[in-house]
């Protein structure tokens, strides 16, 4: 039962009692005629789901520091065998999703909901989530900011986080046999990245200025644009010299080898000769189970090469900051620019079709090619005159 009282200094107050435990917050409102009407509508409201057990602390105090004890109370009474808090249900899921996991992919999953999704509903009954709490989520995590201020996450990474709680309350209601509240939960609009390649002469100074001992590494992901994980991954007997292929087989991604993401990511990769006399070095020097690994023989780290090599070679050799993931962006926009088979390249890469290409790297390899239509001018007006 709850009522509203005035305190000493003029506020109104809310003053319940639930599972035996007495809870008072404060409106914030100062006890006019009209903001006592306004407190009492929400009384109303507080003492009908009280009757009903289904009074939500949160939804009425957001704020509060005695929703944890209230939530912790409410679970403490809550009858057993019935439909699991979200917590509870989420290690009921993960135990029986873990066989088909891969380890990585596994620890991601993981710590997203223990970092996001886990604080938020982990008090929640899994039925009890609706579109207004997911919402109420989604906002939460817009607000997130570093400690510049900067805002933490993007919405492509807040839409990947609503995936997973989608899976989750999904798989419950078919589990429990309620319905699905979601299923009119937009994403977020996603604005992509544009890519930030390297020109040429670029990639020639960043080769002239890298360390000697990463000169052939960056070589290979400058030409044939390679993701990180694939070039970290690669071992000497995936190299083909006989018949000139890098052989795409396997990842290192978090400390552990496994296979590519996608069948398309499994490929073959022509050997350039520039890229074999490379890799001919490399392996010559490998003291480790890979082509490529650091002086001591252990496997290379995407972080590490991040902050001890690429960055401060960009710096070094006067090029604006981008993320090492370009070397990739370049491959594709000088092979576009060299005249390549666009079907090539897209093989390069490992993707899907050659859709991608066109649509995202067009308007760069316009200017790695230096060319603004003044081929097809030049012919025009040469047929002009016969």
């Amino acid at each position: 039962m709850a009522n509203i009282r005035v305190r000493p200094n003029g506020i109104i107050q809310y003053d319940l009692c639930a599972y035996g435990k007495r809870f008072r917050e404060t409106s914030g409102l100062k006890a006019t005629p009209t903001n006592l009407k306004k407190a009492k509508i929400v009384l109303k409201k507080i003492n009908a789901e009280l009757a009903l057990g289904t009074f939500d602390y949160r939804a009425f105090f957001p704020n509060s520091r005695k929703i944890v004890t209230f939530e912790a109370l409410k679970r403490d009474r809550r009858v057993s065998g019935a439909i699991p808090y979200f917590d509870t249900y989420f290690d009921m899921w993960k135990a029986r999703q873990l066989h088909r996991w891969k380890p990585s992919y596994a620890r991601s999953i993981d710590g997203m909901y223990r970092r996001y999704l886990l604080p938020f509903f982990h008090q929640q009954i899994i039925n009890d989530i609706n579109m207004a709490k997911a919402e109420a989520f989604r906002a939460h995590l817009c607000e997130l900011t570093n400690d510049d201020g900067e805002r933490r996450l993007s919405n492509r990474s807040i839409n990947d986080i609503l995936v997973q709680l989608k899976i989750l309350v999904g798989n419950a209601a078919d589990e429990f046999n309620f319905p699905y509240p979601l299923a009119k939960l937009r994403d977020l609009k996603e604005q992509r990245g544009d890519p930030h390649p390297l020109s040429r002469e670029e990639v020639l100074r960043f080769l002239e200025v890298v360390a000697p001992a990463w000169r052939d590494y960056f070589i290979v992901r400058f030409y044939t644009g390679m993701r990180s994980c694939e070039v970290h991954g690669l071992m000497p007997e995936h190299v083909d010299f006989e018949h000139g292929f890098i052989r795409v087989r396997q990842n290192w991604v978090n400390g552990e080898l496994s296979d590519v993401k996608t069948p398309r990511s499994r490929r073959n990769i022509p050997m350039a000769p520039t890229v074999r006399d490379a890799l001919e070095r490399a392996i010559a020097a490998s003291k480790g189970q890979f082509v490529f690994s650091l002086s001591d023989g252990k496997p290379l780290d995407t972080r590490h090469i991040s902050k001890m090599v690429w960055y401060p070679t960009l710096e070094a050799a006067n090029l604006s900051p981008r993320r090492p993931y370009q070397t990739r962006h370049t491959a594709a926009v000088l092979h576009l620019a060299a005249h390549e088979n666009p079907l090539f390249v897209s093989t390069l890469l490992g993707h899907s079709s050659t859709r991608m290409l066109f649509e995202v790297y067009a308007p760069y390899v316009v200017n790695a090619a230096r060319a603004d239509g003044g081929a097809f001018e030049a012919m025009m007006k040469e047929h002009g005159r016969h």
